[in-house]
């Protein structure tokens, strides 16, 4: 995930030094400035990646396809490919179907999520 990495890095980047100075001349710890400061800060970044990467981690299909087939024993079967073994290793097509569009509902619904809150966001 090194978008992920960069992304973070860039919020802590971002971070105003003189938000911790002044909470460090107020006698504030590393931990509290941390909490009180820098969290909240990359919260608007969290929030994307967090969202981005569920997104991009449920549809990563080939990969998990080519390395495991989905095992040993299921652990590694996502749900796009428990959807396609049940069409094409099982031949349930019709369920495979409703299971996709199942996992388009989840999806739309968490990007919703995701609009609604930036949207709250940048509105305040």
């Amino acid at each position: 995930m090194p978008q992920t990495t960069i992304a973070l890095l860039a919020g802590v980047q971002s971070v105003s030094d003189d938000l911790h100075e002044a909470a460090a001349a107020d006698g504030a710890t590393a931990w509290q400035r941390f909490w009180t400061i820098t969290l909240p800060q990359l919260r608007p970044v969290i929030i994307a990646i967090t969202t981005l990467d569920l997104i991009w981690n449920f549809n990563s299909f080939g990969l998990v396809y080519v390395l495991t087939l989905g095992g040993p024993g299921h652990s590694t079967e996502l749900p796009m490919l428990f959807a396609y073994n049940e069409a094409f290793k099982y031949g349930q097509f019709g369920y495979a179907s409703a299971l996709g569009d199942a996992m388009v509902v989840v999806i739309a619904c968490v990007l919703v999520f995701y609009l609604w809150g930036r949207l709250k966001e940048t509105s305040a």
